[in-house]
Protein backbone atom coordinates (compact mmCIF):
# COMPACT_ATOMS: atom_id res chain seq x y z
CA UNK A 1 0.00 0.00 0.00
CA UNK A 2 2.84 2.67 1.14
CA UNK A 3 4.77 1.75 -2.23
CA UNK A 4 1.11 2.25 -4.29
CA UNK A 5 -0.16 5.75 -2.46
CA UNK A 6 3.84 6.88 -2.93
CA UNK A 7 3.44 6.12 -6.85
CA UNK A 8 0.33 7.87 -7.10
CA UNK A 9 1.25 11.06 -4.70
CA UNK A 10 4.08 11.73 -7.51
CA UNK A 11 1.54 11.76 -10.08
CA UNK A 12 -0.86 13.73 -7.87
CA UNK A 13 2.47 16.50 -7.45
CA UNK A 14 2.89 16.70 -10.78
CA UNK A 15 -0.84 17.88 -11.71
CA UNK A 16 -0.44 20.70 -9.04
CA UNK A 17 3.12 21.55 -10.55
CA UNK A 18 1.03 23.07 -13.19
CA UNK A 19 -1.79 24.42 -11.80
CA UNK A 20 -2.55 24.42 -7.95
CA UNK A 21 -6.80 23.02 -8.25
CA UNK A 22 -8.74 22.21 -5.10
CA UNK A 23 -9.43 18.41 -5.67
CA UNK A 24 -5.88 18.20 -6.73
CA UNK A 25 -5.17 19.32 -3.46
CA UNK A 26 -7.16 17.64 -1.28
CA UNK A 27 -6.30 14.34 -3.24
CA UNK A 28 -2.55 15.22 -1.94
CA UNK A 29 -3.39 15.85 1.38
CA UNK A 30 -4.96 12.62 1.42
CA UNK A 31 -2.48 10.56 0.06
CA UNK A 32 0.59 12.43 2.34
CA UNK A 33 -1.77 11.67 5.28
CA UNK A 34 -2.37 7.71 4.67
CA UNK A 35 2.16 7.61 4.05
CA UNK A 36 2.42 9.01 7.01
CA UNK A 37 0.71 6.67 9.23
CA UNK A 38 3.78 4.09 7.87
CA UNK A 39 6.23 6.24 9.55
CA UNK A 40 7.32 4.35 12.88
CA UNK A 41 7.66 7.03 14.48
CA UNK A 42 3.73 8.13 14.06
CA UNK A 43 0.92 8.06 16.28
CA UNK A 44 -1.59 6.18 14.14
CA UNK A 45 -5.29 6.36 14.68
CA UNK A 46 -7.20 4.08 12.75
CA UNK A 47 -10.91 5.72 12.59
CA UNK A 48 -13.56 6.41 10.42
CA UNK A 49 -13.29 10.03 9.25
CA UNK A 50 -17.12 10.53 8.54
CA UNK A 51 -18.44 9.02 11.28
CA UNK A 52 -16.49 10.28 14.15
CA UNK A 53 -15.56 13.95 15.87
CA UNK A 54 -12.38 14.71 13.78
CA UNK A 55 -11.73 18.04 15.63
CA UNK A 56 -10.57 16.12 18.65
CA UNK A 57 -8.29 14.20 16.65
CA UNK A 58 -6.42 17.01 15.28
CA UNK A 59 -5.77 18.55 18.72
CA UNK A 60 -2.64 16.00 19.54
CA UNK A 61 0.40 15.27 17.45
CA UNK A 62 -1.77 12.26 15.48
CA UNK A 63 -2.07 10.68 12.72
CA UNK A 64 -5.81 10.03 11.27
CA UNK A 65 -5.95 6.80 9.40
CA UNK A 66 -8.94 5.79 7.62
CA UNK A 67 -8.68 2.27 6.65
CA UNK A 68 -11.95 2.76 4.68
CA UNK A 69 -10.97 5.31 2.51
CA UNK A 70 -7.60 3.89 2.06
CA UNK A 71 -8.18 0.74 1.25
CA UNK A 72 -10.53 2.09 -1.82
CA UNK A 73 -8.42 4.42 -3.29
CA UNK A 74 -5.99 1.52 -4.15
CA UNK A 75 -5.75 1.59 -8.17
CA UNK A 76 -7.05 -2.33 -7.80
CA UNK A 77 -10.18 -0.82 -6.55
CA UNK A 78 -10.79 2.37 -8.93
CA UNK A 79 -10.04 0.59 -12.59
CA UNK A 80 -11.70 -2.43 -11.90
CA UNK A 81 -10.08 -5.12 -10.41
CA UNK A 82 -10.52 -4.71 -6.36
CA UNK A 83 -11.97 -8.18 -6.18
CA UNK A 84 -8.55 -9.41 -6.83
CA UNK A 85 -7.60 -7.81 -3.16
CA UNK A 86 -10.74 -9.29 -1.50
CA UNK A 87 -9.94 -13.10 -2.11
CA UNK A 88 -7.45 -12.73 0.75
CA UNK A 89 -10.20 -12.48 3.04
CA UNK A 90 -12.96 -14.83 0.65
CA UNK A 91 -10.63 -17.80 1.34
CA UNK A 92 -10.20 -17.16 4.92
CA UNK A 93 -14.20 -17.64 5.41
CA UNK A 94 -15.89 -14.20 5.25
CA UNK A 95 -18.99 -14.50 2.61
CA UNK A 96 -18.90 -12.09 -0.19
CA UNK A 97 -22.69 -11.03 1.17
CA UNK A 98 -20.20 -8.73 3.52
CA UNK A 99 -20.08 -5.44 2.10
CA UNK A 100 -16.91 -5.08 -0.04
CA UNK A 101 -15.47 -2.30 2.20
CA UNK A 102 -14.87 -5.13 4.84
CA UNK A 103 -13.79 -7.90 2.61
CA UNK A 104 -11.14 -5.34 1.09
CA UNK A 105 -9.52 -4.07 3.99
CA UNK A 106 -9.56 -7.62 5.55
CA UNK A 107 -7.63 -8.43 2.52
CA UNK A 108 -5.31 -5.66 2.54
CA UNK A 109 -4.57 -7.03 6.40
CA UNK A 110 -4.01 -10.07 5.64
CA UNK A 111 -1.64 -9.24 2.99
CA UNK A 112 0.42 -6.82 5.12
CA UNK A 113 -0.68 -4.38 3.56
CA UNK A 114 -1.52 -1.85 6.61
CA UNK A 115 0.20 0.29 8.89
CA UNK A 116 0.60 -0.78 12.40
CA UNK A 117 -2.08 1.42 15.17
CA UNK A 118 -1.58 2.61 18.12
CA UNK A 119 -5.57 3.35 18.36
CA UNK A 120 -8.44 1.77 17.06
CA UNK A 121 -11.31 4.23 17.19
CA UNK A 122 -14.54 3.17 15.58
CA UNK A 123 -18.62 4.79 16.06
CA UNK A 124 -21.96 3.07 16.17
CA UNK A 125 -23.53 4.46 13.14
CA UNK A 126 -23.66 4.24 9.82
CA UNK A 127 -23.07 0.21 9.75
CA UNK A 128 -22.21 -2.64 12.00
CA UNK A 129 -19.79 -3.59 9.61
CA UNK A 130 -17.13 -0.99 9.74
CA UNK A 131 -17.47 -1.40 13.42
CA UNK A 132 -17.01 -5.34 13.15
CA UNK A 133 -13.63 -4.98 10.85
CA UNK A 134 -12.13 -2.38 13.02
CA UNK A 135 -12.21 -5.25 15.87
CA UNK A 136 -10.67 -7.87 13.68
CA UNK A 137 -7.67 -5.34 12.55
CA UNK A 138 -7.19 -4.21 16.39
CA UNK A 139 -7.23 -7.70 17.27
CA UNK A 140 -4.61 -8.71 14.42
CA UNK A 141 -2.35 -6.04 16.11
CA UNK A 142 -2.95 -7.60 19.52
CA UNK A 143 -5.03 -3.66 20.68
CA UNK A 144 -8.11 -2.97 21.64
CA UNK A 145 -10.85 -1.27 19.68
CA UNK A 146 -12.98 1.65 20.82
CA UNK A 147 -15.92 1.81 19.74
CA UNK A 148 -17.82 5.52 20.42
CA UNK A 149 -21.58 4.86 20.77
CA UNK A 150 -23.85 7.24 19.67
CA UNK A 151 -27.49 6.73 21.37
CA UNK A 152 -30.55 7.57 18.75
CA UNK A 153 -32.32 10.29 20.51
CA UNK A 154 -30.74 13.79 21.27
CA UNK A 155 -31.22 15.04 24.97
CA UNK A 156 -29.30 15.73 27.70
CA UNK A 157 -28.60 12.74 29.27
CA UNK A 158 -27.46 11.61 25.20
CA UNK A 159 -25.26 14.03 25.32
CA UNK A 160 -23.52 13.96 28.73
CA UNK A 161 -23.07 9.86 27.29
CA UNK A 162 -21.34 10.67 24.31
CA UNK A 163 -19.79 13.51 26.28
CA UNK A 164 -18.14 11.16 28.63
CA UNK A 165 -16.87 8.24 26.06
CA UNK A 166 -15.09 11.63 24.41
CA UNK A 167 -13.18 12.04 27.52
CA UNK A 168 -12.53 8.91 27.70
CA UNK A 169 -10.93 8.81 23.89
CA UNK A 170 -8.67 12.01 24.97
CA UNK A 171 -7.16 9.92 27.56
CA UNK A 172 -6.66 7.07 25.16
CA UNK A 173 -5.40 9.96 23.00
CA UNK A 174 -2.91 11.52 25.79
CA UNK A 175 -1.75 8.08 26.59
CA UNK A 176 -0.39 7.30 23.34
CA UNK A 177 1.32 10.59 22.54
CA UNK A 178 2.73 10.78 26.32
CA UNK A 179 1.06 14.51 26.47
CA UNK A 180 -2.08 16.11 28.24
CA UNK A 181 -4.91 17.76 26.21
CA UNK A 182 -4.20 21.72 25.44
CA UNK A 183 -7.25 23.17 25.72
CA UNK A 184 -6.07 25.91 23.31
CA UNK A 185 -5.01 23.12 20.64
CA UNK A 186 -8.31 21.56 20.93
CA UNK A 187 -9.97 25.47 20.81
CA UNK A 188 -7.99 26.13 17.51
CA UNK A 189 -9.14 22.60 15.96
CA UNK A 190 -13.10 23.74 16.23
CA UNK A 191 -11.59 27.00 14.75
CA UNK A 192 -10.48 25.52 11.83
CA UNK A 193 -13.62 23.15 11.53
CA UNK A 194 -15.87 26.40 11.84
CA UNK A 195 -13.69 28.42 8.91
CA UNK A 196 -13.96 25.25 6.41
CA UNK A 197 -17.57 24.95 7.33
CA UNK A 198 -18.16 28.50 6.69
CA UNK A 199 -16.51 28.47 3.16
CA UNK A 200 -18.08 25.06 2.18
CA UNK A 201 -21.29 26.82 2.85
CA UNK A 202 -20.80 29.37 0.52
CA UNK A 203 -19.37 27.00 -1.83
CA UNK A 204 -22.74 24.52 -1.59
CA UNK A 205 -24.62 28.61 -2.36
CA UNK A 206 -23.04 28.46 -5.88
CA UNK A 207 -24.33 25.24 -6.39
CA UNK A 208 -27.75 25.97 -6.74
CA UNK A 209 -26.86 28.26 -9.46
CA UNK A 210 -28.19 26.91 -12.96
CA UNK A 211 -26.13 25.68 -14.83
CA UNK A 212 -24.06 24.25 -11.52
CA UNK A 213 -20.25 25.06 -11.18
CA UNK A 214 -19.19 22.37 -9.83
CA UNK A 215 -20.95 18.37 -9.12
CA UNK A 216 -21.88 16.65 -5.95
CA UNK A 217 -19.90 13.37 -7.11
CA UNK A 218 -17.26 15.49 -6.26
CA UNK A 219 -18.63 16.62 -3.21
CA UNK A 220 -19.32 13.69 -1.97
CA UNK A 221 -15.60 12.13 -2.52
CA UNK A 222 -14.64 14.95 -0.47
CA UNK A 223 -16.95 14.87 2.06
CA UNK A 224 -15.81 10.76 2.50
CA UNK A 225 -12.34 11.34 2.02
CA UNK A 226 -11.95 14.90 3.44
CA UNK A 227 -13.85 13.87 6.70
CA UNK A 228 -10.36 13.15 8.48
CA UNK A 229 -9.22 16.73 7.81
CA UNK A 230 -11.84 18.36 9.85
CA UNK A 231 -10.37 20.55 12.79
CA UNK A 232 -7.22 21.29 10.15
CA UNK A 233 -6.23 24.12 8.33
CA UNK A 234 -5.80 21.53 5.09
CA UNK A 235 -9.95 21.37 5.00
CA UNK A 236 -10.21 25.35 4.74
CA UNK A 237 -7.21 25.52 2.25
CA UNK A 238 -9.07 22.67 0.10
CA UNK A 239 -12.61 25.21 0.16
CA UNK A 240 -11.23 27.94 -0.61
CA UNK A 241 -9.25 26.98 -3.44
CA UNK A 242 -12.61 24.92 -4.79
CA UNK A 243 -14.46 28.53 -4.33
CA UNK A 244 -11.44 30.46 -6.27
CA UNK A 245 -12.14 27.49 -9.46
CA UNK A 246 -15.79 27.79 -9.12
CA UNK A 247 -16.13 31.68 -8.46
CA UNK A 248 -13.82 31.40 -11.58
CA UNK A 249 -15.96 29.43 -13.82
CA UNK A 250 -18.67 31.66 -13.09
CA UNK A 251 -17.19 34.57 -14.07
CA UNK A 252 -16.10 32.98 -17.25
CA UNK A 253 -18.60 31.16 -18.24
CA UNK A 254 -17.80 27.82 -18.47
CA UNK A 255 -19.91 25.87 -16.38
CA UNK A 256 -21.43 22.24 -18.33
CA UNK A 257 -24.52 22.89 -19.99
CA UNK A 258 -27.60 20.93 -17.64
CA UNK A 259 -31.31 19.73 -18.83
CA UNK A 260 -31.71 17.96 -15.08
CA UNK A 261 -30.33 18.37 -11.65
CA UNK A 262 -30.01 15.28 -9.67
CA UNK A 263 -29.45 14.38 -6.30
CA UNK A 264 -27.35 11.34 -5.57
CA UNK A 265 -27.90 9.46 -2.32
CA UNK A 266 -26.55 7.75 -0.18
CA UNK A 267 -22.50 7.38 -1.70
CA UNK A 268 -20.88 7.17 -4.87
CA UNK A 269 -18.91 3.88 -5.92
CA UNK A 270 -15.25 3.80 -5.69
CA UNK A 271 -14.89 1.81 -8.86
CA UNK A 272 -15.02 3.55 -12.35
CA UNK A 273 -18.71 2.66 -13.51
CA UNK A 274 -20.29 3.99 -16.49
CA UNK A 275 -22.70 5.84 -14.70
CA UNK A 276 -21.74 9.48 -14.59
CA UNK A 277 -20.08 8.89 -18.37
CA UNK A 278 -24.14 8.22 -19.38
CA UNK A 279 -25.36 11.34 -17.19
CA UNK A 280 -22.87 13.74 -18.47
CA UNK A 281 -24.04 12.55 -22.24
CA UNK A 282 -27.59 13.50 -21.32
CA UNK A 283 -26.62 17.19 -19.56
CA UNK A 284 -28.04 15.74 -16.27
CA UNK A 285 -25.77 16.75 -13.64
CA UNK A 286 -25.25 15.68 -9.78
CA UNK A 287 -25.22 19.07 -8.31
CA UNK A 288 -25.50 17.92 -4.29
CA UNK A 289 -25.04 13.94 -2.78
CA UNK A 290 -26.63 13.88 0.61
CA UNK A 291 -22.94 12.94 2.16
CA UNK A 292 -22.40 16.01 1.35
CA UNK A 293 -24.67 18.08 3.65
CA UNK A 294 -23.65 19.70 6.39
CA UNK A 295 -25.70 18.89 9.03
CA UNK A 296 -24.08 20.43 12.13
CA UNK A 297 -24.26 24.16 12.93
CA UNK A 298 -21.01 25.96 14.13
CA UNK A 299 -19.45 24.46 16.87
CA UNK A 300 -18.72 26.30 20.14
CA UNK A 301 -14.85 27.02 20.91
CA UNK A 302 -15.92 27.40 24.83
CA UNK A 303 -17.77 24.00 25.27
CA UNK A 304 -15.60 21.60 22.79
CA UNK A 305 -17.06 18.31 23.93
CA UNK A 306 -20.45 18.82 23.88
CA UNK A 307 -20.39 20.46 20.76
CA UNK A 308 -18.29 17.68 19.22
CA UNK A 309 -20.64 15.30 20.65
CA UNK A 310 -23.90 17.04 19.29
CA UNK A 311 -22.25 16.63 15.92
CA UNK A 312 -21.76 12.96 16.31
CA UNK A 313 -25.76 13.21 17.28
CA UNK A 314 -26.80 15.03 14.85
CA UNK A 315 -25.53 13.10 11.81
CA UNK A 316 -28.11 11.87 9.62
CA UNK A 317 -27.43 8.14 9.90
CA UNK A 318 -28.48 8.29 13.75
CA UNK A 319 -31.88 7.73 14.78
CA UNK A 320 -34.85 7.75 13.10
CA UNK A 321 -35.11 7.79 9.13
CA UNK A 322 -37.10 11.03 9.35
CA UNK A 323 -34.44 13.60 9.90
CA UNK A 324 -32.20 12.05 6.72
CA UNK A 325 -35.75 12.58 5.03
CA UNK A 326 -36.22 16.47 6.63
CA UNK A 327 -32.50 17.00 4.95
CA UNK A 328 -33.37 15.44 1.51
CA UNK A 329 -36.79 17.34 1.33
CA UNK A 330 -34.77 20.59 1.87
CA UNK A 331 -32.21 19.57 -0.30
CA UNK A 332 -34.83 19.09 -3.40
CA UNK A 333 -36.15 22.90 -2.94
CA UNK A 334 -33.19 24.42 -2.27
CA UNK A 335 -31.22 22.76 -5.10
CA UNK A 336 -34.41 22.86 -7.28
CA UNK A 337 -34.00 19.10 -8.33
CA UNK A 338 -35.61 17.38 -10.90
CA UNK A 339 -34.32 13.81 -9.74
CA UNK A 340 -32.66 11.73 -7.63
CA UNK A 341 -30.60 8.08 -7.65
CA UNK A 342 -29.97 5.84 -4.83
CA UNK A 343 -27.39 3.61 -4.70
CA UNK A 344 -27.99 0.45 -3.49
CA UNK A 345 -25.62 -2.14 -2.22
CA UNK A 346 -26.98 -5.09 -1.62
CA UNK A 347 -25.15 -5.70 1.82
CA UNK A 348 -25.74 -2.13 3.24
CA UNK A 349 -28.91 -3.49 5.66
CA UNK A 350 -28.77 -0.38 7.74
CA UNK A 351 -29.70 1.97 4.43
CA UNK A 352 -32.06 -0.66 2.28
CA UNK A 353 -33.91 -0.51 5.45
CA UNK A 354 -34.51 2.99 5.39
CA UNK A 355 -35.20 3.33 1.50
CA UNK A 356 -38.70 2.70 1.14
CA UNK A 357 -39.47 5.75 3.52
CA UNK A 358 -37.53 7.97 1.57
CA UNK A 359 -38.53 6.45 -2.06
CA UNK A 360 -42.13 7.21 -0.61
CA UNK A 361 -41.22 11.09 0.59
CA UNK A 362 -39.72 11.50 -3.59
CA UNK A 363 -42.40 10.65 -5.29
CA UNK A 364 -45.14 12.63 -3.12
CA UNK A 365 -42.98 15.02 -4.77
CA UNK A 366 -43.64 14.09 -8.26
CA UNK A 367 -39.81 13.58 -8.66
CA UNK A 368 -38.39 10.90 -11.00
CA UNK A 369 -36.33 8.56 -8.62
CA UNK A 370 -33.93 5.87 -9.69
CA UNK A 371 -32.89 2.64 -7.43
CA UNK A 372 -29.56 1.88 -8.87
CA UNK A 373 -28.33 -1.50 -8.20
CA UNK A 374 -24.44 -1.84 -7.49
CA UNK A 375 -21.57 -2.27 -5.49
CA UNK A 376 -18.88 0.75 -3.90
CA UNK A 377 -16.16 -1.51 -4.65
CA UNK A 378 -16.58 -5.25 -5.95
CA UNK A 379 -16.58 -4.90 -9.87
CA UNK A 380 -18.19 -8.49 -9.89
CA UNK A 381 -21.20 -7.02 -8.33
CA UNK A 382 -21.76 -4.11 -10.41
CA UNK A 383 -23.44 -4.84 -14.34
CA UNK A 384 -22.44 -1.78 -16.86
CA UNK A 385 -25.09 -3.17 -19.60
CA UNK A 386 -28.04 -3.15 -16.65
CA UNK A 387 -26.69 0.15 -15.79
CA UNK A 388 -26.97 1.75 -18.61
CA UNK A 389 -30.78 0.20 -19.34
CA UNK A 390 -31.73 1.94 -15.94
CA UNK A 391 -30.40 4.94 -16.16
CA UNK A 392 -31.87 5.19 -19.34
CA UNK A 393 -35.43 4.37 -18.50
CA UNK A 394 -35.12 6.91 -16.01
CA UNK A 395 -33.41 9.98 -18.55
CA UNK A 396 -36.72 9.38 -20.19
CA UNK A 397 -38.45 9.59 -16.89
CA UNK A 398 -36.87 12.86 -16.21
CA UNK A 399 -37.34 14.10 -20.22
CA UNK A 400 -41.08 13.85 -19.86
Amino acid sequence: MKQRYQTMLEMVQARLAQKKRGMDFFVEAMFRNILRAFDPDAHTVYVSGYAFPMELLWAFDVTPFDFEIACNNLPEVMFGSGSGLMLESEKRGYSRNICSFDRLIIGCLHQGMLPKGDLFLTSSYYCQGKAKTNEIVAEYHGMESVLLDVPNEINPAAVNYVVTQLQDIRTRLEKITGTKLDPLRLQQAIRHSNEARAVLLEIYEYLKRRPCPWNGVEACLLALGGAVFWGSPIRTEIHKLLLEQIQERVEKGKTIPEAHRILWFPWVPVQSTNIFNILKENRANVVMAEAAFVFWPELDEEQPFESLAMKALLDPHVGKAERRIQNLMQCLKDFEIDGAVHFATTSCYHENTAFPMIRDAIKQKGLPLLNLSGDMSDERNYSAAETAVRISAFLELLAG
